[in-house]
């Protein structure tokens, strides 16, 4: 790792880019992270508004500062650090025009030292949110700058990525994955260490995010969750009851979790129906999941995935956590006999 950015992982390339920007004094007065979810945008992106600020990473990372900032448990208009580090993300399933109002009445009074704003899941930014935003992006005061943080760069305004630079950031690769497992092995309750980091590496495609998701506090009972589920929407002749039974005892932030675990054997299961005899090449395949295959042939696995990736969605978007398990339920069924909805 750059010592410049000692809590981002891999990313060479962008790390290289960001401290030749700083040591010039060119660095984007607009940037945008874009990649997949939990590749570290939102790590990288602290670490820049410390280096941009000249203000400590560990001051950044204080427990009474960005963890609060990242809990989803946790809303407000916005968030501020040493008056110059601003951190906004939606409150639900969008970003909010108060929360730029707020924003707006403190970048008037900023003096001209180095100010960072970070808007997080800024595809969730509406067009009439952006376009009243494009001048502000367009003429930034000195030395104001913002990231934007996207995990889905499609769904964001042609005019608002065309005035930033933007920054991809890719899955770990294999020793930048170990190195992140290490680092944080406090963290990684359900990983032996090193003997499961290849197996880990391999579910996890070199996301670092996923891996906390997976093997962090709570993966072990979110992957019995999720087996148990595969195994009453699988065999169980009374499904729908099964399901609908379990979801007063979930919380929103437990069913997330529950839910990454079943895409990843669902996705299992397509490799099984796909690539039987290469499976394991690709990914770690248990004995309950060749168990599961033969009911989900002929492209009943790929249809019940793109059903949980759904529901996963729906989740975040604040549908409630009953109204998604019995989505689920329904949806699952037919599938199962056949009828893909």
């Amino acid at each position: 790792m750059n010592s410049i950015f000692p809590h981002v992982f891999g990313q060479e390339r962008v790390k290289q880019s960001w401290a030749k920007a700083i040591e010039n004094h060119r660095m984007a007065s607009t940037s945008i992270f874009y990649g997949e979810e939990g590749l570290g945008k939102t790590t990288a992106a602290l670490d820049l508004a410390a280096a941009l600020t000249h203000i400590s990473p560990d001051k950044v990372w204080n427990e009474n500062n960005a963890p609060a900032w990242l809990d989803d448990e946790k809303k407000s208009l916005l968030y501020m650090l040493d008056a110059h580090v601003f951190y906004m993300k939606p409150f639900t399933d969008v970003l909010q025009i108060g929360q730029f109002v707020e924003l707006g009445d403190y970048i008037q009074h900023f003096d001209d030292s180095p100010h960072v704003c970070i808007i997080d899941e800024a595809q969730t930014m509406g067009a009439p949110i952006a376009n009243a935003w494009l001048k502000t992006l367009e003429e930034p005061k000195e030395n104001l700058f913002f990231i934007l943080i996207s995990h889905n760069l499609e769904r964001m305004l042609p005019t608002v990525v065309s005035r930033a630079e933007l920054f991809r950031f890719m899955p770990l690769d294999r020793d930048g994955f170990q190195n992140f497992v290490i680092a944080r092995r406090e963290e990684f309750s359900g990983l032996k260490i090193p003997e499961d980091i290849e197996k880990a590496y391999r579910l996890c495609a070199g996301n670092p995010g996923a891996a906390l998701n997976f093997y962090g506090a709570g993966g072990k009972s979110a992957y019995d969750w999720a087996k148990h589920f595969w195994k009453i929407v699988t065999f169980d002749s009374m499904p729908l009851t099964r399901l609908a039974g379990i979801s007063p005892k979930t919380n929103r932030k437990e069913l997330l979790r529950n839910l990454s675990w079943c895409i990843a054997i669902g996705r299992n299961l397509m490799l099984l129906n796909e690539v039987a005899d290469e499976a394991d090449m690709f990914s770690l395949i248990t004995q309950e999941e060749r168990e599961f295959a033969p009911s989900w042939a002929d492209g009943k696995a790929q249809a019940a995935v793109k059903i949980l990736e759904k529901a996963e969605k729906a989740l975040r978007h604040s549908i409630s956590v009953r109204d998604v398990i019995n989505m689920l339920a329904v949806n699952m069924v037919w599938i199962r006999k056949g009828v893909h909805l």
